[in-house]
């Protein structure tokens, strides 16, 4: 008679194998899918989540193989690879090298949360002393803010009046900033002069698209800012809340003959607004980007802490290339 236990431990033998062979399964159709995001915009999602997939493949492929010893283990191994490669550049990529010391520092913040913390937004820009920042989504009842904080900054753009929703421009004493005609597809477009140095800056707080038409009006204006940014005849940065990561097919359409400032500085995270020790940077997706152009690079690139808004700020140092 095969016992009580035996039984049992057959039962959570197979359960543990059926179970650990649907993740893996699953993980390594949704790495497969991501790549299919220009045939639908759902499918394009599937790729914003390359590192938690890889992790829970690599996890997945080892226990496999390790307890069950399958050689389906390298299947999923093999997906894990794959995420693991397109994940790479942001460790292994660099930043070419500057010696100036004119650096802009540029802050971009999608600000959805509530108005109570407006304060600590504009402490925190001003403890980091950016040059210029930029704030989507917000209205002008931050002109009050600025009031009462005493920041050495000054206002260059705003919403029209309290009632609208728009794009904040703060510049700090000391850097020009001009708001110049908005170029297609963009939320805001600024040129910015500090010291010896100058370049626009092309600002843009996208949202998800949630169908295919959404998806199609998202490509084109994409398409639409990369355009001039590749045209413009100096230096320019792309920055602000994108809603996607770098390893999706919209993605491509922005970012095609760009440098982007997230290779060399690793994965950080900057949606949701989660800041846990350790872990933080991890859990959740790179949303936020600064993509350049012309004879400039970013020696640094942070993100900021969480300050009541959905998305972490993301605070990027713009300097001149070495013999630029």
């Amino acid at each position: 008679m095969v016992g009580r236990s035996a039984i049992q431990t057959g039962t959570g033998h197979k359960f543990s194998s059926a179970l650990l062979f649907a993740v893996g399964t699953i993980a390594t159709l949704l790495t497969v899918a991501g790549f299919f995001g220009g045939r639908w915009w759902a499918l394009d999602t599937l790729a914003d989540w390359r590192f938690a997939l890889f992790v829970v493949l690599t996890v997945t492929a080892i226990l496999y193989g390790l307890v069950f010893r399958r050689a389906l283990s390298a299947v999923f191994l093999l997906a894990a690879v794959v995420n693991g490669a397109l994940l790479a550049p942001l460790w292994l990529g660099a930043q070419v090298e500057t010696v100036a010391d004119d650096w802009i520092r540029l802050v971009t913040f999608d600000d959805d949360g509530p108005n109570d913390v407006r304060r600590a937004v504009v402490d925190w820009i001003n403890g980091e002393e950016a040059d210029v920042a930029i704030v989507f989504n917000t209205s002008a009842w931050w002109a009050d803010t600025l009031d009462v904080t005493g920041a050495p900054y000054s206002i260059v753009g705003m919403p029209d009046d309290e009632r609208s929703v728009g794009t904040l421009v703060l510049a700090r004493r000391g850097t020009t900033v001009t708001m110049t005609p908005t170029v297609e597809g963009a939320d805001i477009t600024l040129s910015v002069t500090k010291g010896s140095q100058r370049l626009s800056i092309i600002g843009m707080a996208e949202l998800k698209p949630i169908s295919g038409y959404e998806a199609e009006q998202r490509i084109e204006r994409f398409s639409a800012v990369n355009a001039v940014a590749l045209e413009a005849g100096e230096p320019v940065v792309v920055a602000g809340n994108f809603a996607t990561s770098r390893w999706s097919h919209a993605f491509g359409h922005l970012a095609e003959g760009l440098t982007n400032s997230e290779s060399g500085f690793g994965y950080v995270a900057t949606w949701p607004s989660i800041t846990w020790p350790i872990v933080g940077p991890y859990i959740g997706l790179p949303m936020d980007h600064a993509l350049y152009a012309g004879d400039i690079t970013v020696p640094r690139r942070e993100i900021g802490p969480d300050l009541g808004a959905s998305h972490l700020p993301l605070l990027v140092d713009v300097a001149p290339v070495v013999g630029g």
